[in-house]
């Protein structure tokens, strides 16, 4: 028993040791631990100091051990297995008989390295499940505000609408157009009147129209562009004369003859004139 002491010995600091090691490599804090498992600070770092002066009965020191290793993400049962193995051997630990037997026991297999835990395994789950509702109450707080947003920019958007006056079309004008003005009459019309039988001999743009005797009371009309010419009127005062609609000066006396005389558009330009002579 007395060459087994040393080894056991040793094998319970290098325990201490690499709980501590295994803790600072996560960066986890013994108040951290002390906080989540309420075990004491003070037997935390105990049991990394392989202080067995301050930790209580074996039974106890057991269960810190094994929410020391299942914080840090450790296999418990097999760091609690490690710890009576090493502490079988260690005279300042209380002897019982499961110890003893644990010394006969060849050492347990090296405890393996496992990884840092990620973060998010050693926060609550409740942290989660309030960080899900939260992300849902926001999520339908934005869409709320989002829907009475648009409503008011649609009824916005129907009152500018109403306000607008709706243009209406021009009156549309129903008199008729105006009449054009007829076109222009270049027509030349002399109109003849007997008040007694007249011999004469009429042309019209050069052309012989008439030569012969009109009873009295007969009337004749024509039309030229040109000019009028009696070559020889027999009976001037028995003719009366109109150029276009305008009459003209008497050509003479009973019986009077008279000869070349020319009616055109400067006799009607006369006739229309304010103080315009008469032939």
């Amino acid at each position: 028993m007395s060459d087994q002491t040393p080894q056991a010995y040793s094998e319970l600091a290098s325990f201490g040791e690499e709980l501590r090691r295994e803790r600072e490599i996560r960066g986890i804090s013994l108040k951290e631990i002390s906080d989540a498992t309420k075990i004491s600070k003070r037997f935390l770092e105990a049991i990394e100091r392989n202080d067995h002066k301050t930790l209580p009965a074996p039974v106890f020191t057991r269960g810190f051990v094994r929410e020391y290793a299942r914080y840090l993400g450790l296999n418990s049962e097999e760091i609690v297995s490690r710890y009576n193995f090493a502490a079988a051997g260690d005279d300042r630990i209380e002897k019982s008989v499961h110890l003893e037997r644990l010394v006969q026991l060849p050492p347990p297999r090296e405890m393996p390295k496992q990884g840092i835990p990620p973060p998010y395994a050693r926060i609550d789950r409740n942290v989660y499940i309030t960080l899900a509702i939260v992300i849902a109450l926001i999520v339908v707080s934005w869409w709320a505000i989002r829907f009475k947003r648009q409503q008011r920019e649609a009824a916005q958007m129907e009152s500018n609408v109403a306000q607008i006056p709706i243009a209406t079309p021009p009156p549309t004008n129903t008199a008729p157009p105006p009449t054009p003005p007829p076109p222009k009459d270049d027509t030349l019309r002399l109109t003849i009147e007997t008040r007694a039988d007249s011999y004469f001999a009429l042309e019209v743009d050069g052309k012989s129209v008439f030569a012969d005797v009109m009873k009295g009371g007969e009337r004749q009309t024509f039309e030229g562009k040109e000019q009028f010419r009696f070559r020889t009127i027999g009976n001037a005062g028995g003719l009366i004369l109109y150029l276009n609609d305008n009459r003209l000066p008497p050509l003479g006396d009973d019986g009077e003859v008279v000869k070349n005389r020319i009616y055109n558009r400067e006799t009607l330009i006369r006739l229309n004139e304010p103080a315009g002579g008469r032939e």
